[in-house]
């Protein structure tokens, strides 16, 4: 009953100093609500790319070249995607994504572009959403056709539609004009962002890749792309890939693999880096709120010394006085936290529903930030509380 009495009392004191109160609850609220927004940012992005990346499959793996000084003997090329497809049965499917910088014109505008040079087996190891017509098959690569896929956001900007199959774009490669004709539109998950960005967004083009070479009349590929049957032993069919690629190219240890797991991994581990160190941030806002509050509960036992002395007069303990200033910082608190985690999850899904990521708000997070709340009200409402329960009841009422 006492404690209900001493509660209210807090609760009385706190909306008699409403603008004070929650000018003081303000540091608390914004660092609760940074914690909560950034845990459900790094987490839904997490979950993200652990998501596109089973989309490509466990069993997938990147041949790169190692090291930077190698010799032209030790390119990976086309000859060692139909090398490996001959020799390597337990290989599913196989393919190349080579990608460099260009441009798009159409009439008087230029638009930057990504250009990725693909075999048609690209579609196996990624998610390729067409709007309109088709991708890159192996009749373009073969004939070295002038052909592209184009995303559904250049499409709209420069043509305000999304069905372009059949426009004739100039695309400038290097230093290589050349005319190349739109027979699929990709679309595009994240559009909202891609038009936010305007035209500092790259546009992104399919081409077959056997286009690109020879335009450019470079043979070397960035990586070479494969999966593997579920049931075959990943470290016998990889060594035979190394093998033959080494006895191949007559150089040893100049090809390396990585798994697309390994890949998501360290994708991960990125956004848990910057998750911390926002997080870091957050906290150091959270400590900052905690001094405001010892702050603004030390003004508040100056204010107060009469009511103190009047109440110990008769007969409050010290205890009673310690408990009355801990629950004004812990309510205080309380409703910052409550508040925070409020803002922090409404903030959290608008940003990942304009971002078209799902929102990964965790229940753990959620109790986490408010008990963190709760203690710092304990942690930093101490002191005060203390030195108004030390105040001598005598030199408080005569206090002016």
């Amino acid at each position: 009953m006492i404690l209900l009495e001493l509660f209210k009392q807090a609760f009385d004191s706190l909306k008699s100093n409403k603008m004070r109160s929650f000018l003081t609850m303000l540091g608390i609220v914004m660092g609760v609500f940074s914690v909560i927004a950034i845990m459900a940012l790094g987490n839904a992005t997490e979950n993200y790319i652990v998501g596109e990346f089973e989309k490509i499959g466990a069993n997938t793996y990147n041949i790169y070249n190692k090291g930077s000084d190698i010799t032209q003997n030790e390119w990976l090329t086309l000859k060692d995607i139909n090398l490996l497809e001959e020799n390597i049965p337990e290989i599913k499917n196989i393919t190349t994504l080579d990608q460099g910088f260009g441009q798009l014109r159409v009439d008087s505008d230029t638009r930057d572009a990504m250009i990725s040079g693909v075999t048609s087996q690209y579609r196996n190891f990624a998610v390729v959403d067409l709007v309109a017509g088709r991708f890159i098959s192996s009749f373009d690569d073969t004939a070295r056709a002038k052909v592209a896929v184009v995303d559904e956001s250049f499409a709209k900007r420069y043509f305000n539609r999304v069905d372009i199959v059949g426009e004739e774009l100039s695309l400038r490669l290097g230093r290589y004009n050349i005319k190349v004709k739109v027979v699929g539109v990709l679309g595009m998950e994240n559009d909202f962002l891609t038009e936010m960005a305007g035209d500092q967004m790259p546009a992104i083009v399919f081409m077959p890749i056997k286009t690109i070479q020879s335009i450019t009349g470079n043979e070397r590929l960035s990586t070479i792309m494969f999966s593997i049957y579920p049931e075959a032993d990943v470290k016998m069919v990889t060594d035979k890939i190394i093998g033959l690629l080494e006895r191949t190219h007559r150089s040893e240890d100049c090809f390396y693999l990585q798994s697309m797991d390994d890949v998501q991994k360290m994708f991960s581990s990125v956004i848990g880096v910057i998750t911390s160190v926002l997080l870091v941030i957050a906290v150091i806002t959270l400590i900052v709120g905690g001094i405001g509050i010892i702050n603004i509960l030390l003004v508040s036992v100056t204010e107060r010394i009469r009511e103190i002395g009047i109440r110990k007069a008769l007969g409050a303990k010290k205890r009673d006085i310690v408990i009355q200033f801990l629950l004004e910082s812990i309510l205080m608190t309380g409703i910052a936290g409550m508040v925070g985690i409020f803002l922090g999850v409404l903030n959290g899904n608008v940003i990942s529903s304009v971002i078209y990521i799902p929102p990964a708000v965790d229940v753990q997070t959620i109790i986490l930030s408010f008990t963190i709340s709760v203690a710092l009200g304990l942690i930093f409402g101490v002191y005060p509380a203390k030195k108004a329960a030390d105040l001598d009841p005598i030199e408080a009422l005569r206090y002016e």
